[in-house]
């Protein structure tokens, strides 16, 4: 291998290393949520109350996202990575000892924010170390193993649900200090460097993409309805066990896993921005017939099928991102960005919360199906002007202020 082979394969092991860290707190995560939401569901029998644990987790993250955009264009972005690991372990020590709801919020809410970091700075780090050439393959094996970290933790989540609660505090306590140790490898020291886009730069970005930014912000927003609906569907309508729940919550990753295999055979699609417009109206049909279905099996095939579109949805998306928005302003553009596409999640399953004290919760779900399948029908135009306005925005600042094209590398 020469030296540039060298170097590659170097980053690739890098990235790996980092990508096992960011799915043992991804794990972590989804065990709280899973074991957490049944616990309130069934000890209150309120679809509110277990409702509040993924508004609150929602909140969280928007919460950290611009200090933290900042943080990671500004800071080495390994040793946020590895400080955010240590806090987390840190919080759901507070489960030792504190198992009300009001303790459970609380941890839901800074545990939200902690991973939260980590997984933003495993995305930056991943955009720093991995070449454009293999930017595509490093974010299809990034989606695959999201899905199998959420499947990881939802499955020990139900398995959980048999056990004390202290087996839970041990697990979720040990998975944050497995990322210490795992996410490793040096990372680009950003302190005291030159800032050439600023935060003018990156709303200029930002706003160039402000139509799709909204179009994420309302899709985002229907669909938080299964997160919010999912066990009472589970658990109230259908009258399943814990292992039901496990089983449908565990579908939609299992169907992520299952698109991430066939990802690589179809790349030459995902990047096409027609092929992922097309695929949007379909999310919503399969909402809509799990709202409105009565049986358990017909529930977890829809979900399987959820998983297996989004993540082509995903895939495509994240690639025409990283590959035209520079380094340097990675985090501050994805941080203001997400608060546009995931800013109405938390009030929508607020929302959604409240509203399912006075309809049948089901219903609810299917109005938010058919309005998902309407909003699809102009997607097209929106994301296919996309690319082209990152690119003219970025071109522009690079040829006003003399910044070298290697930035965007």
């Amino acid at each position: 291998m020469n030296m540039n082979e060298i170097h590659e394969y170097n980053n690739w092991t890098m990235f790996k290393k980092y990508a096992t860290g960011r799915n043992m707190i991804r794990i972590a995560y989804f065990i709280f949520n899973v074991f957490f939401v049944w616990k309130i569901i069934v000890a209150y029998n309120s679809v509110f109350l277990a409702g509040m644990v993924p508004v609150l987790s929602l909140l969280g993250y928007l919460l950290i996202l611009i200090p933290e955009g900042h943080i990671l264009d500004r800071f080495n972005r390994g040793s946020v990575f590895r400080i955010s690991a240590a806090l987390l372990a840190l919080t759901y020590i507070i489960l030792f000892f504190y198992q009300s709801l009001i303790a459970i919020y609380t941890v839901a809410l800074i545990s939200s924010v902690l991973s939260s970091i980590n997984s933003d700075a495993f995305n930056t780090i991943m955009k720093e170390i991995v070449s454009n050439e293999k930017l595509q393959s490093a974010i299809s094996l990034s989606q695959g193993t999201n899905a199998l970290s959420e499947l990881a933790g939802i499955i020990l989540g139900g398995i959980l649900l048999y056990f004390p609660l202290s087996y839970l505090s041990i697990i979720l306590f040990a998975l944050p200090v497995i990322c210490i140790i795992t996410g490793t490898g040096k990372t680009m020291n950003r302190a005291g460097t030159a800032d050439p886009y600023g935060f003018k730069g990156a709303m200029k970005i930002v706003v160039s993409i402000m139509p799709f930014l909204l179009l994420t912000l309302l899709l985002n927003g229907l669909f938080i309805s299964l997160d919010v609906f999912g066990s009472g569907l589970i658990h109230i309508i259908l009258h399943g066990s814990p292992m039901d729940y496990s089983l449908f919550v565990g579908a939609f990753p299992a169907g992520v896993i299952i698109g991430s295999i066939f990802s690589e055979k179809i790349s030459g699609h995902l990047s096409k921005t027609r092929f992922i417009s097309s695929l949007l109206a379909p999310l919503g049909l399969i909402l809509l017939v799990i709202s409105l279905s009565k049986y358990l099996y017909v529930d977890i095939i829809m979900a399987v099928l959820l998983g297996v579109t989004v993540i082509f949805v995903n895939i495509g998306f994240q690639t025409i991102f990283m590959k035209a928005i520079p380094d340097s302003v990675m985090g501050r553009v994805n941080s203001i960005g997400t608060i546009f596409s995931l800013g109405g999640s938390p009030l929508m399953a607020a929302i959604f919360s409240i509203l399912s004290n006075y309809f049948y919760f089901p219903y609810i779900m299917s109005v938010a199906a058919l309005i998902s399948i309407a909003v699809a029908i102009p997607s097209n135009s929106i994301i296919k002007s996309m690319p082209d306005r990152i690119s003219k925005i970025v071109g522009d600042m690079e040829s006003n202020q003399n910044i070298p094209q290697m930035e965007m590398a």
